[in-house]
């Protein structure tokens, strides 16, 4: 049996500031997540929502360290994740032409199909970073609240 978690005492909480986007047929879907980070310059995004559709898609499945590339017809079921000035962790649900799904690690080179609507939430009192964690040997997530000269 595992030890239970501890959640900390004191969990700081943030405001969120919304951003809505439309990426079009041929776009790249995190591509365009990106450009929203850096044109408003966002520190610590949560993705809300995603609809839409792909033709190809860049997919890292668990515990393999490869990309693959998926080409053909799927609707986007979930996007989920985190995403700072320097990198994301994205997780996509995908489902195809006969509804059969599959998710994974999301990353550059996918190609809109018909559309692909986003909502972000900008998390305004945090600054996200990623590090080194020693226990699963990747870049984690480390949340740190804005100090109050860089609001």
């Amino acid at each position: 049996m595992s030890e239970s978690v501890q959640a900390p005492v004191e969990l700081p909480s943030s405001s969120a500031r919304y951003y809505a986007i439309r990426l079009k047929p041929g776009e790249d879907l995190l591509e365009g997540i990106r450009a929203v980070v850096i044109a408003k310059q966002l520190r610590a995004v949560a993705v809300v929502t995603c609809v839409g559709s792909l033709t190809k898609a860049k997919l890292r499945f668990a515990h393999t360290g490869v990309w693959v590339e998926r080409t053909g017809f799927f609707e986007i079921i979930s996007l989920v994740g985190t995403v700072d000035a320097k990198g994301e962790h994205l997780h996509i649900g995908l489902a195809d032409s006969e509804g059969a799904s599959v998710g994974a690690h999301f990353g550059l080179g996918s190609s809109v199909f018909t559309t692909a609507e986003v909502v972000l939430a900008e998390l305004t009192e945090f600054d996200f970073t990623r590090t080194l964690c020693p226990l699963s040997g990747y870049e984690e997530l480390v949340v740190a609240e804005r100090t109050a000269d860089a609001l």
